[in-house]
């Protein structure tokens, strides 16, 4: 499985990264980085014997560097998480260039065994550490080359045996550090492409149910919106709404049709009358929703009564203008309008009351539009 053209993709997937390595590598672990104090400090044991000069001085070095360094991770890690890396960086070599002052004050006094431990820095970077393998390489070889500089050169001419051994120990643990760093950053990158292969299937899974969903509320036949978008947005869109108005529209005499002209031309004059529903109930506020047969519904949100009036008294006559292959057809709804000013608690109440005005307009002749009124029905 080859990573690295992922990474090298494009910028967007390498910031993906770096998201990925903030957030789920370096700010898990971040407080693991503190171990190093605890472990520092406890080598003031070893100063008081080792060290015969300026010991007060040592140990407040070591003291106020290892409280800063707290402060400041702590503070990385609730506010600027995205310098971690770099606080980690400087706070490890911090501790690094301590050891190695307080090991050339050893030298000083003729203490020739007391210039080891800086190789934990090395291992923690090695081990635990979870800055990226740049970052990583860099700052173990310049912990490398700081030793070389300030011990090595020094105890080479002190003695040269015990110079060697400690260098080649010193240069041992560096190449273990680093491979170790490499290891870690190649299965840190190996994680992300695992992450990101997981994201993208719940992504697309997520993708798959709006879809699944959008077309299990969409009416196959005419693309409407059906009753289940209704049973389950009807009381959504009535919350977020100042006023909602209901219009049951119903085919006259469509049973007729159906059984003079058959089922597949009755799903045709179905199709067509509601391509002018859609027409007229489509946008912000209006929704055209298949009630079931010849029978829809347009849910207006948020619409002046007059505007409604006029609307319905549109999709009437544009209904009715329709022309068909057979001449004699005619092809009329009726509408029953249920306006509502939401003091109803209950929703599917301005349904029922719109099903009883268009009961009123079937009534009265048909081809019409009725209002609902309390006192007329």
């Amino acid at each position: 499985m080859n990573i690295k053209p992922l990474l090298a993709q494009t910028p967007f997937t390498q910031l993906r990264f770096r998201h990925y390595q903030i957030h789920h590598l370096l700010l898990p672990y971040a407080l693991y980085t503190l171990c190093v104090i605890p472990i520092y400090l406890f080598f003031i044991v070893s100063d008081i014997h080792h060290i015969h000069v300026d010991l007060w001085l040592v140990i407040t070095v070591k003291i106020l560097l290892s409280l800063s360094c707290v402060l400041i991770l702590l503070i990385l890690r609730k506010r600027a998480p995205q310098y971690l890396e770099l606080g980690e960086f400087i706070l490890v070599f911090s501790v690094f260039a301590s050891l190695t002052y307080v090991a050339q004050l050893a030298m000083i006094f003729g203490d020739e065994h007391y210039q080891s431990a800086g190789l934990l820095a090395l291992v923690y970077v090695g081990s635990l550490s979870r800055m990226d393998f740049t970052k990583s390489f860099t700052l173990l070889t310049l912990m490398l080359l700081t030793h070389l500089v300030l011990i090595s050169s020094v105890k080479l001419n002190q003695d040269f045996a015990n110079a060697i051994d400690n260098l080649t120990l010193f240069i041992a643990v560096y190449f273990v550090a680093v491979v170790g760093c490499l290891r870690r950053w190649s299965e840190s990158k190996k994680s992300f492409l695992k992450f990101t292969q997981i994201r993208n299937q719940q992504l697309a899974l997520r993708k798959n149910q709006q879809i699944l969903s959008q077309q299990n509320q969409t009416d196959p036949l005419t693309g409407l919106k059906n009753r289940l978008f209704l049973s389950a947005n009807l009381a959504r869109i009535s919350s977020s709404a100042d006023t909602l108005t209901v219009l049951m529209i119903d085919i006259d005499n469509f049973k007729l049709i159906n059984d003079t002209y058959g089922h597949p031309f009755g799903d045709e004059v179905i199709l067509r009358v509601a391509e002018v529903i859609s027409q007229y109930c489509h946008g912000r506020n209006k929704i055209g929703v298949r009630y079931g047969g010849e029978e829809f519904l347009c849910l207006m949100i948020d619409e002046t009564a007059e505007h409604i009036a006029t609307l319905a008294e549109r999709i009437c006559n544009a209904i009715a203008q329709l022309t068909w292959p057979i001449k004699q057809l005619n092809v009329t709804v009726s509408i029953g309008v249920s306006p509502n000013t939401l003091h109803n608690s209950d929703d599917f109440k301005l349904i029922e009351q719109a099903d009883e005005a268009l009961y009123q307009a079937k009534k009265e002749g048909k081809n019409r539009v009725i209002v609902y009124s309390h006192q007329q029905l």
